[in-house]
């Protein structure tokens, strides 16, 4: 196994963010599914949320969200009728529009990559991102085009190493056109979505009764949509930004583990740390931080406070906030006490810059609410 994918998972053990829980088929290690810790429910959370913004609140069309407990049959006229009718009147039988599904699905063990490191990016039971648009037929091809460039700046948008994220030549198969966007890794690259111009081939071959379920309106015309539809297996997509975010920075000559996880994608957006000269002023700053928590909470900015604040050395501190991907610590000392003033440490830069304790809430609201 690859010596980053090694790293990754000791890290996101320690940390709680992620376990593969591996099956054996034919003397093959295959991962059954995931197991996620309370720091990898939450980043796991934090992507769909990303993901559903993107497809649903974003986009130039209508698409709407849908959930599915129905094993899904691979049939697109089977499996979207019913949403498909409710989105058409609702849409007044307008294109465009479009559905966005979460979904549990099975893979298929055949299917799976014999590559080591790839089978880790292909669990057997995983949830399934996938999203597609009814199209006009005049302008799909150039929004199959435009989906592409989207996407590919969405992986990128959240990546540490956005070079990393590229898109694959137009393969054209019995299906349609298909793009893979693609992440470059140390023993290769993995394949982390795929994007389909389908056209009109779902409706072709069924009955005249069936297609006119899913007639539409093209301005004054009656036509059949075109179709274009995007996959993402989530939990890939974790292990993707897990990968794409762990780093070994010297510190004092030593390499420390950090993950750079963007901001939105981050469990925890905040922490503490602090230094105390005594156990009865360690008590005022643990007392102050919590406040300061309940306040950064209120405001929506999830927090992370620990009781062993002013009791760990904040090198200690620093370097646990690093390794779950936390972007901001909050810097206590005696002095805070007496001026107010706090360091807000920065995981990327290590630079610390002060603020007053009056105006934490609000600069740290500034600090995440642009990407």
């Amino acid at each position: 196994m690859t010596n980053l994918i090694q790293k990754v998972l000791q890290l996101c053990e320690r940390q709680s963010f992620v376990r593969p829980v591996l099956s054996n088929k034919d003397s093959t290690l295959l991962v059954d599914y995931y197991k996620f810790g309370f720091a990898g429910e939450l980043l796991k959370n934090n992507i769909h949320q990303e993901w559903l913004l993107s497809m649903v609140m974003n986009t130039d069309e209508n698409i709407f969200p849908y959930h599915s407990n129905e094993a899904k049959s691979g049939n697109i006229i089977k499996d979207l009728s019913e949403p498909f009718d409710y989105v058409k009147k609702l849409s007044s039988s307008q294109l465009p529009f479009g559905i966005a599904e979460t979904r549990l699905n099975n893979r298929d063990v055949d299917s799976i990559s014999s590559q080591e490191e790839a089978r880790y990016f292909q669990p057997s039971k995983h949830t399934t991102l996938w999203a597609c648009i009814f199209a006009r037929p005049g302008s799909a091809i150039q929004r199959f085009y435009q989906w592409q460039r989207q996407r590919k700046m969405w992986w990128r948008k959240f990546s540490a190493f956005p070079g990393r994220f590229s898109l694959t030549d137009i393969h054209n198969g019995q299906d349609g056109q298909l793009v893979e966007i693609k992440a470059d890794f140390p023993w290769g690259s993995e394949t982390v979505e795929t994007i389909q111009y389908i056209g009109s081939k779902p409706f072709e071959n069924i009955e005249t009764t069936e297609k006119e379920l899913f007639e539409v309106r093209d301005g004054r015309k009656k036509v059949i949509p075109h179709v274009i539809e995007s996959t993402v297996t989530l939990e890939s997509t974790v292990l993707t930004y897990l990968c794409d975010a762990y780093d070994e920075p010297l510190f004092l000559g030593v390499p420390r583990n950090v993950m750079r996880f963007h901001r939105k994608l981050a469990p925890y957006k905040a922490s503490f740390s602090a230094s105390a000269s005594s156990a009865s002023t360690g008590e005022e700053l643990s007392q102050l931080s919590l406040y300061l928590t309940k306040q950064l909470r209120i405001a929506g900015v999830s927090t992370l406070l620990l009781p062993d604040v002013a009791k760990k050395s904040l090198e200690a501190q620093f370097a646990r906030n690093d390794e779950l991907g936390i972007p901001y610590t909050i810097v206590l000392n005696d002095a805070t006490l007496k001026n107010g003033i706090i360091g807000l440490r920065s995981r990327d830069t290590t630079l610390k810059e002060q603020v007053h304790v009056t105006d934490l809430k609000s600069y740290m609201e500034q600090l995440l609410k642009n990407y």
